[in-house]
């Protein structure tokens, strides 16, 4: 019987998740659905697909010496070096590569693309410096109004301050005549 943990791509973490949920043994996650690991927290679809592949294979080769599940993707990584290719499926390359010049008048869809682009970029550049001239006249004119709101409050404020100056200037030149006919 092998261990859970010694399945293809299942980790610590993943493998206590896996116990957890009751697949105490790699032979117990091959003999389950993909909608049962699914229903594991933290395993989806493709992942839950590559496990139970990799189980199979774990458990298919421990009977059979033979890998009978799907390749795991592991094991897709790996391609079969061809003839005239690499390792990884690219043709060697034996001189550099030259790109194909194209008419001057002919344009790609990636050329067009990228002038609409532009066009777009230059015209969003364009609202924002407009919404930028915007905002700023509507600050320039607020603190018009608020300075002039200010100097109406000063004035006011002045203005009361010179009628009770006057007041009091009244006040005592009434208390003098009023001191001068008592005298009298």
């Amino acid at each position: 019987m092998k261990s859970v943990n010694e399945i293809e791509g299942v980790g610590p973490a993943l493998g206590k998740l896996l116990t957890e949920a009751g697949f105490k043994s790699a032979e117990a996650v091959a003999k389950s659905s993909l909608e049962q690991l699914c229903a594991i927290p933290g395993i989806g679809a493709a992942r839950g697909a590559a496990i139970l592949s990799a189980a199979q294979a774990l458990v298919g080769s421990s009977t059979t010496g033979k890998a009978t599940a799907a390749r795991t993707p592991s094991q897709r990584r790996n391609p079969v070096a061809r003839p005239g290719r690499s390792a990884r499926g690219k043709a060697p390359r034996s001189a550099p590569v030259v790109p194909v010049q194209r008419p001057a008048t002919a344009r790609s869809e990636a050329e067009i693309a990228q002038a609409d682009a532009a066009a777009v970029a230059e015209l969003t550049e364009d609202e924002a410096k407009d919404k930028k001239k915007a905002k700023a006249a509507a600050k320039e004119a607020k603190a018009k109004q608020k300075k002039k709101d200010f100097e109406e409050k000063i004035k006011k404020a002045k203005e009361k301050v010179k009628k009770k100056s006057d007041k009091k200037k009244s006040d005592k030149k009434k208390k003098k005549k009023a001191k001068k006919k008592a005298k009298k």
